[in-house]
């Protein structure tokens, strides 16, 4: 009977610190630049990306000056461990990634996010983005 009390007890304790910890990426994070097959790729000066991580969805924002944000790309996001997955289901332009899930490593460093990962058509990415909102 203890032994099943102590079980009980450390599985209680496992969800309820494993249900506490925070989301990392949950925020608005602006894109700063890449590299795209090894070819360094700056952020515009004309307009800011910007993506929005909330719960397991997420969604892209073109912001040009004053206009009015343009959505251009919403789906859903998992976190397992160091891997972020991403599942486009919108996408404002033609795309062959909408559905597909593409598997990215990322690391968080203060407000600085970095993912790196293969996209289906071969490319090899490594994009970075700066957090802007909690």
């Amino acid at each position: 009977m203890k032994g099943i009390f102590k079980l009980t007890t450390i599985l209680f304790c496992i969800i309820l610190i494993s249900s506490c910890t925070k989301n990392p990426i949950i925020g608005t994070w602006q894109y700063d630049g890449g590299l795209y097959n090894g070819r360094e790729q700056k952020a515009s000066t004309d307009f800011q990306m910007q993506r929005t991580y909330a719960g397991n969805t997420f969604e892209a924002f073109l912001i040009e000056g004053s206009a009015k944000p343009e959505l251009y790309s919403s789906g859903i996001y998992v976190i397992k461990s160091d891997t972020l997955l991403i599942t486009s289901k919108f996408s404002s332009r033609p795309s062959q990634n909408t559905d597909l899930t593409i598997s990215y490593n990322y690391v968080i460093d203060q407000n600085n996010l970095t993912i790196k990962g293969v996209l289906p058509n071969g490319m090899i990415v490594e994009e970075y983005w700066k957090k802007v909102k909690q």
